[in-house]
């Protein structure tokens, strides 16, 4: 790209394009997932543990297997929009910086992929034997499919987001914007943090809030190890981005 400096109006009309791309990447994907939704839902469905689901109303199959295409075309269009947010911003930032954003891009998709991973195939059956354990003898299970995939999506996507922030805490203290010691003070707020998270997104009872408190914890504890390790008090480029 030409290294003038673009007016605000070429800004704007760059950032136009941009968009446009990254909206046709998750449009395209979207529409080729949409073929494969139905599969999706369905092992989605039989990993369950009553194997089965309800639909209440006549849509509601429709816009379950809408839902979940969604969430599949923005994961695979995720290297494109990333693609297309770094090569916005990249003519802004300084060879030190555009190195930095090199090595965290990749990183950072797997980390969002795991952790996402992690909710689902470790906390989410967890989460759900326990639900299934205050029914009885007398209360049976019926589960709506709407209300299946809003439960995997919300316990799911949280611990995408949840698993960046050891390696957002490594980059800012690589670069000296942030000490352990800030991290290390907050200590007690993010205990309280971390149990207002799963209050607000895990079923309501005690024991699933437990077990999504504690791993947001823990990766505050593990950002904080990052953080000491990655420090460097004087501003400058760090050795790990050097040439």
């Amino acid at each position: 790209m030409d290294d003038r400096e673009m007016t605000i109006a070429e800004h704007l009309e760059e950032l136009r394009r941009r968009l446009a791309v990254m909206l046709a990447a998750v449009a395209v994907a979207f529409g080729a997932g949409f073929f494969y939704a139905r599969p999706v839902v369905d092992w989605l469905v039989a990993r369950s543990p009553l194997g089965r689901v309800v639909v209440t109303g006549v849509t509601e199959a429709f816009y379950g297997l809408i839902k979940v295409d969604v969430v599949m075309a923005l994961v695979a269009s995720s290297p494109v929009i990333l693609y297309e947010i770094a090569a916005f911003v990249f003519p802004g930032l300084t060879e030190a910086e555009k190195r930095l954003v090199r090595w965290v891009a990749v990183p950072g998709l797997l980390l969002f992929l795991g952790g996402m991973a992690f909710g689902f195939f470790v906390f989410v059956p967890v989460v759900l034997h326990v639900m299934l354990a205050f029914t009885g003898q007398r209360i049976v299970p019926l589960w709506t499919l709407n209300s299946y995939l809003s439960f995997l999506i919300v316990l799911t996507v949280p611990f995408g987001v949840v698993v960046e922030m050891p390696l957002v805490t490594g980059v800012l203290a690589a670069l000296g914007i942030l000490e352990p010691k800030v991290l290390a003070r907050y200590r007690r707020w993010a205990v309280l943090v971390a149990f207002l998270i799963a209050a607000i997104l895990a079923p309501p009872d005690a024991l699933s809030m437990l077990l999504m408190a504690l791993p947001i914890y823990a990766v505050y504890e593990l950002s904080y190890l990052v953080a000491r390790l990655m420090f460097r008090p004087a501003l400058g480029e760090p050795e790990w981005l050097e040439d």
